[in-house]
């Protein structure tokens, strides 16, 4: 790493702020978010290994950041400090540890914790969930997505609905004529919550998963039902909630995905195999 630093920049950086997890949460999530400094100097030279210096970074997390495009950096470093403090929350043993990531790209963490990571241009949002707090053999995965609100100036721009909108969510979104600025408030919060439910699920699915292949049924009070339409599990393979809650600027976005456990899938698969078997020889026995 070079040895171009000006150790005070590193104090441009917040600390993290803890944000609360949208009602319809596990009470276990912890939420942090970091800010990315207005004014941070474009060359991270000048600030990263002064991070590293305040043990705020891991050596191995600035070797990541030096090789990415300069117009991730921040956000990425915004996302580490980010997690780092959540982190710390359920796992301080861990709290030094380099959190690096995987060919897909998703957060490694330790396995004391299940954890994501959402980045924004100007900030990013960590989720942790603890888990000892999960039932014996449970297989458990989060997924958080962090959005700005729309304002009167976006409804002028061009519309996602089509691209991420289910047809019954289109017909759904119908109700919100009257109001343009609630009408793309709907389409950003239906983004953001299929953006975390992605994350929640990529763990088991291991591919990319199309907007329309997520289907959510609001309910109004920051719970959202979730149906997966993906043809390569069984219908109850994965359960999946979701929520989200709204501040005067931010949506936040959180699901959760369990999967069946191993030892019920093999219990299932069993007696749909006897049941086949015993359809098919039947007639011979």
């Amino acid at each position: 790493m070079s040895d171009v630093t000006a150790r005070p920049s590193a104090l441009l950086w917040p600390a993290p702020q803890f944000v609360p997890a949208p009602t319809h949460a596990p009470s276990a999530f912890t939420l942090a978010r970091v800010g990315v400094p207005a004014l941070l100097d474009a060359d991270a030279r000048r600030w990263l290994p002064a991070l590293v210096a305040d043990a705020r970074l891991h050596r191995d997390e600035a070797a990541l950041i030096e090789a990415m495009p300069p117009t991730r950096r921040a956000t990425f470093v915004a996302g580490r400090l980010a997690m780092r403090a959540a982190v710390a929350v359920h796992a301080p043993q861990h709290a030094s540890d380099p959190i690096l990531r995987t060919e897909r790209g998703a957060p490694v963490l330790p396995h004391a914790v299940a954890g994501s990571v959402s980045h924004k241009h100007d900030a990013a949002l960590a989720l942790m969930l603890p888990r000892h707090t999960l039932a014996h053999g449970a297989s458990l995965h989060v997924g958080v997505d962090l959005e700005h609100r729309p304002t009167a100036r976006d409804v002028a721009r061009p519309s996602i609905a089509r691209r991420i909108l289910t047809a019954p969510e289109l017909d759904a979104l119908s109700a919100f004529d009257a109001d343009p600025l609630a009408q793309r408030e709907r389409v950003i919060l239906s983004f953001a919550i299929k953006e975390a439910v992605y994350k929640a699920i990529d763990p088991t699915v291991h591919r990319y998963v199309r907007f329309t292949e997520v289907a959510l049924q609001f309910s109004g009070d920051g719970a959202v039902a979730v149906s997966l339409l993906l043809p390569e599990l069984a219908p109850d393979a994965i359960t999946v909630r979701a929520q989200y809650a709204l501040d005067d600027r931010w949506i936040v976005a959180t699901a959760v995905a369990e999967e069946l456990s191993r030892r019920s899938e093999e219990r299932r698969v069993g007696k749909e195999c006897l049941r086949l078997c015993r359809s098919r020889w039947s007639p011979y026995h």
